[in-house]
């Protein structure tokens, strides 16, 4: 007489439940390995906070001292140097967290992909690092020197003393600002060519643009006029950008 095995029978590979812990374990190990990155870029940058604290104030301690002022900014908390020096190193090490960050989404993507869908997710990839650093670029050298300068000439009649609280919040939010929305062009370009916007749509919600690029400016910027236009605006002409690259991803 022969019994048979009472043995429950193992999981199909392609359940559900494993495909759910298959994900939940590539989602920690991405974020293992990002704050891995976060931390040591961080750490890296804690060792020349000095430094880059110095070459991101540049524009504005130089145009202080051309105009014959203290190019040392103050500070009003016992703290506000170490917040300082911290914040800096933070988003340094952010910025030098975002290429890692990408290459282990990009590991993790391109082997459950076709040869051809993973150059196009590794040109994604490429895109976006050039485009976040050219929006700093620009932010750096064109848009951060033009408003200080229009700033202080602006207050020239006025005596003071810049801090670094408002230092940070100045500089880092505008290079933020440009550097995420030098993503924008890229955006529309994936949206239009899985047929989610064109470019005669893109058009006619304009004025909608104008309007949303004038609240974000004003979120992430400082309180005045003057910066929430000169974020709004580059916005604005990558918004038109992103038109051009809809109208040519859709032929």
């Amino acid at each position: 007489m022969t019994t048979e095995s009472a043995t429950e029978p193992e999981p199909d590979d392609d359940s559900p439940l494993r495909t759910l812990l298959a994900g939940m374990d590539r989602a920690r190990k991405l974020t293992v390995w990002s704050l891995l990155a976060l931390a040591i870029g961080t750490s890296l940058a804690w060792t020349w906070s000095r430094e880059i604290y110095q070459f991101l104030a540049s524009p504005l301690t130089d145009a202080l001292a051309v105009r014959g002022h203290d190019p040392r900014l103050t500070f009003t908390g016992l703290t506000d140097p170490f917040v300082l020096y911290f914040t800096v190193s933070l988003s340094t090490g952010l910025v030098f967290a975002i290429p890692a960050l990408a290459l282990q989404l990009y590991v993790v993507v391109a082997p459950r992909v076709r040869l051809r869908s993973a150059v196009a997710i590794a040109g994604f990839v490429l895109t976006a690092c050039a485009l976040f650093l050219a929006g700093l670029s620009f932010a750096y050298f064109i848009l951060i020197p033009f408003a200080v300068s229009y700033l202080l000439d602006v207050g020239e009649e006025f005596a003071h003393a810049i801090t670094i609280r408002d230092f940070l919040r100045f500089t880092v939010r505008l290079l933020l600002a440009m550097g995420l929305g030098a993503q924008l062009p890229l955006i529309i370009f994936s949206a239009s060519r899985v047929g989610l916007v064109n470019a005669r749509g893109l058009l006619r919600w304009f004025p909608y643009a104008v309007l949303i690029a004038f609240v974000l400016a004003a979120m992430l910027t400082p309180p005045d006029g003057m910066s929430q236009f000169l974020v709004a605006v580059p916005l604005l002409v990558l918004y038109l950008v992103g038109v051009v690259v809809a109208a040519i991803a859709g032929r």
